[in-house]
């Protein structure tokens, strides 16, 4: 997914913040773009399984 340079969709199971998902995913450590319902989001942004999360890779160029 994110060595490839694309991106990745997620819809949580739960209610959480973007970094608790970056958290279970093993992906806190790295730079993202990070979009919940196309809106630019934070780490505390709180996420619901109503939620689009939309987790882009870091650029390199």
């Amino acid at each position: 997914m994110l060595e490839t340079g694309l991106y990745e969709t997620f819809t949580p199971e739960k209610t959480m913040t973007v970094a608790n998902l970056l958290k279970e995913l093993k992906l806190e450590d790295k730079y993202f773009g990070i979009l919940v319902n196309g809106k630019k989001a934070t780490p505390e942004t709180i996420i619901t399984s109503e939620s689009e999360v939309v987790i882009l890779p870091h650029s390199l160029s």
